[in-house]
């Protein structure tokens, strides 16, 4: 038994609609449901729009565009062009948002024609920040299977995919409809099979059986074509392509059309499907013509429907919140071209903004759809420090000589996010100094191991500070370094000069899961000068400052687009401004400051000594 459904399809700019004051009343009585719910409104209704055609070869499940018709079908150019009011909407507030985009950007970019055009629908999917950091949807290509570039429909659709979302995104525009009638479904199967470049397939079009009703593939395939979902099915697989299809205008608040749970009868689809359902912006609700997900829910999204402005007509229907979706789709593909289709829809999924009951749920899905959250990393962000090896990107201590040079040099690195997208951070936003400590070392000093001692000449062991690091900077710890010192002492009546100095060398390394690669070897020195009055001393000193020695960082830089994380090496010169140290002690008391250059100057007072038993 074949089934025949009838076929609407809502355009008031080429079919009938003469009056302005009901003109889309009119158009929203060709749904029974919603004749059933407002007989006052469709009393006059004539039923004229009903065409019921056969489609072609053995497909037999009619299509209908997803589509209301034009709010002002009969405006000219510069009133749909006119800004919108500001938004009313019920949407959920974030507080921080857009840390990385500077207010003064979106306030430009909210102010421009085209966003303003929209500018309540685009408030609602925070479409500034997408915009703001760069993404315009380069590289990706959206196939439109719609009416073609010579009808309204086709136009407007299409226009909605290459607007100010995806500007630079390629527009394949496929006719599947002539003169409202759509082609075999066989002949759609050849059109998808055809477009071997799409990264998405935007179906701007719907049936009138329901979800629910569709229970197997096999169904599926005699209401239609086995050309069309075999090519819909190597379009997933071997394009990594997504589908995005319009739910429908049916006024059914409990479920989607037909080919919208697709991915219940087509596993394969799933990561690479999603239903759109048509959000009402100056509501704050879903459109009132819009079919709710239904079971659809776990792929299906939220989009601005509603009063969409495409440029030169102003018009409703899922059939204009869908481009919307393909078109975001468009952009994080751009941004992040290594990314599976399962992934972004993963993506787009998680970063919606709840709707509704809280949770995915029957009416909005996952909720609206949010570019601001979408193109901003998602989850724990994590560094890669060594093939294979992540590490949480937390702030890393490093010593002041390896902070001042990396902030000097001015390096960036990549860090990724739980779905191993790369973005880019400042490597001196994410560090901070190490205190040398000095006083620490003070007390320390029989830490020091002396291997020669001849009169004014010593040589032996020294603990260092020179090039601490933690976290992703990590270097080996009780890295000691040699020495070779010298001094003198001479008396001017009671008082007593004095003179130290001595140099330092080592090999330090780094830690084999850090972003340090490897040092040379370093070189210090350090030279005290001081004066001792019985139980007094002075001193002025310049503790151990490295004179020589490179250290090499390996960075992550971002990912190619295979996936492969994409490295930088670096070799930076630690030679940096010593710190000075003033001293003055009393017997076994000390009170020292030292002035760091780079981090904080240091006062301590200390007091050692010894007990022998």
């Amino acid at each position: 038994m074949k089934l025949f459904v009838k076929f609407f399809a809502w355009l008031t700019c080429v079919v009938f609609i003469n009056t302005a004051a009901h003109g889309n009343d009119a158009l929203r009585c060709a749904s029974p449901e919603y004749r059933n719910a407002h007989p006052e409104k469709c009393a006059s209704f004539s039923g004229a729009t009903t065409i019921a055609p056969i489609l072609g070869g053995v497909g037999v499940l009619g299509g209908a565009l997803a589509l209301i018709g034009m709010s002002a079908a009969s405006a000219s150019v510069s009133n749909a062009n006119q800004p919108a009011a500001q938004p009313m909407s019920a949407l959920p507030k974030y507080d921080t948002v857009g840390g990385d985009v500077e207010s003064i950007k979106i306030s430009a970019i909210m102010d421009s024609a085209q966003y303003r055009a929209n500018f309540n629908q685009y408030n609602d999917i925070r479409l500034a920040y997408s915009i703001a950091r760069g993404f315009t949807g380069h590289n990706t290509t959206i196939a439109v299977l719609d009416t073609g570039l010579d009808s309204w429909h086709g136009r407007n659709v299409a226009a909605m995919a290459s607007g100010i979302i995806a500007p630079n995104a390629t527009i394949e525009s496929y006719k599947i409809a002539y003169d409202m009638e759509f082609v075999s479904y066989r002949e759609i199967g050849d059109i998808i099979a055809s477009a071997n470049n799409a990264n998405v397939f935007n179906a701007s079009w719907s049936v009138d059986m329901r979800a629910p009703d569709l229970r197997s593939r096999t169904q599926l395939e005699q209401l239609t074509d086995t050309k069309f979902i075999s090519s819909i099915s190597d379009a997933a697989i071997n394009q990594d392509a997504i589908f995005v299809f319009a739910a429908g205008n049916d006024y059914d608040k409990s479920q989607s059309s037909a080919l919208s749970a697709m991915p219940n009868v087509m596993p394969e689809l799933h990561g690479h499907f999603i239903n759109v359902v048509a959000w009402d912006s100056d509501t704050g609700a879903l459109a009132d013509y819009s079919n709710a997900c239904g079971i659809t829910q776990e792929w299906c999204i939220t989009a601005p429907g509603s009063n969409i402005n495409t440029g030169t007509s102003v018009a409703d229907g899922t059939s204009f919140a869908a481009p919307i979706v393909s078109a975001a789709i468009a952009v994080i593909r751009e941004a992040f071209p290594y990314m599976t289709a399962s992934q972004i829809t993963d993506l787009l999924f998680e970063t919606a903004r709840d709707l509704g009951e809280p949770g995915t749920d029957a009416i909005y899905g996952h909720g609206m759809l949010d570019m601001e959250r979408a193109t901003r990393p998602v989850g724990a962000p994590l560094v890669p420090v060594a093939d294979g090896i992540m590490r949480p990107l937390q702030t890393a201590r490093v010593s002041g000589n390896i902070a001042h040079q990396i902030r000097t040099a001015g390096l960036q690195f990549a860090y990724f996010d739980k779905y191993g997208r790369a973005f880019n951070t400042k490597l001196g936003d994410n560090i901070s100094i190490q205190n040398p400590g000095r006083g620490f070392y003070r007390l320390r000093a029989n830490d020091e191991i002396t291997v020669f001692d001849m009169g004014r000449l010593k040589m032996g062991l020294m603990d260092t500070d020179f090039i601490f690091g933690d976290g992703f900077m990590k270097t080996n710890d009780n890295q000691k370094f040699g020495f070779i010192g010298t001094g003198h002492k001479f008396d001017i009546g009671n008082i007593s000069l004095f003179h130290q100095a001595r140099i330092g060398f080592g090999a330090p390394r780094a830690s084999s899961d850090s972003m340090i690669s490897h040092f040379s070897n370093i070189y210090t020195a350090s030279i005290k000068l001081g004066a001792q009055f019985q139980d007094w001393t002075i001193s002025v000193s310049v503790p151990d400052a490295i004179v020589s020695g490179t250290m090499g960082l390996r960075l992550p830089t971002g990912r190619a687009p295979n996936g492969n994380i994409i490295y930088n090496n670096y070799e930076l010169d630690l030679r940096t401004q010593p710190a000075i140290e003033y001293s003055i002690s009393y017997r076994a008391l000390t009170a020292s400051f030292i002035d760091n250059p780079f981090g904080q100057d240091e006062f301590f007072i200390m007091a050692r000594g010894r007990i022998k038993f």
